[in-house]
């Protein structure tokens, strides 16, 4: 029934959310939203109303880049995220619109952690895959943090994102963004105050050139402990079909990416990373492998510094369960890391 219908559609959209990621304020996720420029409306003769109209008629396709942040999106998410010790996760759905999230990590390393989290997706729908507001807390650790996403229309969004530390704050982050039919603004306020002048302040720009090219830029402006900085970074990705590249490049660093999707299954990508203040240069390819079949997906990666990373995601079809296996080794530092996950729901 329609009720069904519903609360399988806010299941999918909970697991879009990554509630591990939610202290990685640059990697927050933001879904694209399709934009469709009304077509113009035309008035025939009568003496023409009856021929066919043969004049291409121009495309409402939305040609949105999305953000300039997200360049490197494309390319990162073929890379594996290793990780080492046991790690267990149970997600549960509470009622149709609230989940909660129990995790445990476990290593050599350092102690024991759990974490508590919540996820609430409001009513309003502006697609088949976005609601909003969307709200996420996760507790542990003696740490809070707090995550809010809502678009007020399909071309305006904000999220917030709040840090606690034994009661202080410790991070505390705004974002404002605009969509546009072929561009994305967006700006960006860390740890800011305008009363006194401190935290770090940045606007994104990203533009439509074409339907394969999209170039923009970043800039950014720190002002505290006694110090003013500001750094511009340029950027643009080329996409034609299955293949994309991408490059931003900036005073303190350099990001070059390549992605291609061989078909279905099969994904790889290549990325070259610079950082002037470390006088470095890592280059990372990694390839990702689907088995529908099998219902598993294997990433792997190499890259310059002789290190080699796999994870290996296996799901079962008759339970809501999932199971993760990791691996990092590095020959040139002789380190080995390993960890095993499961996840249920």
């Amino acid at each position: 029934n329609a009720e069904y219908g519903e609360l399988k559609t806010i299941q999918r959209y909970f697991k879009r959310i990554n509630l591990r990621d939610m202290g990685n304020v640059a990697a927050a996720a933001k879904s694209p939203d399709p934009f469709a420029a009304l077509p113009e409306l035309t008035v025939d003769s009568p003496n023409e109303a009856s021929k066919p109209d043969d004049t291409p008629q121009p495309s409402n396709k939305s040609t949105n880049p999305g953000s300039f942040e997200e360049l490197p999106r494309q390319t990162k998410e073929v890379f594996p995220t290793p990780f080492e010790g046991c790690k267990f996760s149970w997600n549960k759905m509470i009622t149709e619109r609230f989940q909660a999230s129990h995790s445990i990590m476990m290593s050599s390393f350092k102690p024991p952690a759990y974490k508590f989290g919540a996820t609430y997706v409001g009513s309003k729908k502006l697609s088949a895959n976005e609601q909003y507001p969307v709200l996420i807390s996760e507790y542990g650790g003696g740490i809070v943090q707090f995550q809010a996403i809502h678009s007020f229309s399909k071309e305006v969004q904000a999220k917030a994102v709040v840090h606690a530390t034994d009661k202080t704050w410790s991070m505390y982050q705004g974002d404002i963004g605009y969509k546009g039919k072929d561009f994305s603004a967006q700006l960006t306020m860390v740890n800011a105050s305008v009363i006194n002048p401190q935290g770090i302040w940045v606007a994104h720009y990203l533009q439509s050139v074409t339907d394969k090219l999209a170039l923009g830029g970043e800039l950014l402006f720190q002002h505290g402990m006694g110090a003013r900085n500001a750094a511009l970074t340029l950027g643009g990705r080329f996409r034609d079909g299955d293949t994309e590249f991408m490059v931003k490049t900036g005073e303190q660093s350099t990001n070059m990416g390549f992605y291609v999707k061989g078909n279905e299954q099969v994904e790889c990508s290549v990325e070259f990373e610079y950082v002037k203040q470390m006088g470095e240069s890592i280059t990372t390819f990694g390839y990702a492998v689907d088995l529908p079949k099998g219902l598993s997906k294997f990433r792997g990666s190499i890259d310059t510094d002789w290190s080699v990373a796999g994870v290996l995601e296996k799901r079962f079809e008759a339970f809501p369960f999932a199971f993760t296996l990791s691996g990092l080794l590095n020959h040139k530092k002789n380190q080995a890391k390993f960890g095993i996950g499961f996840t249920i729901g």
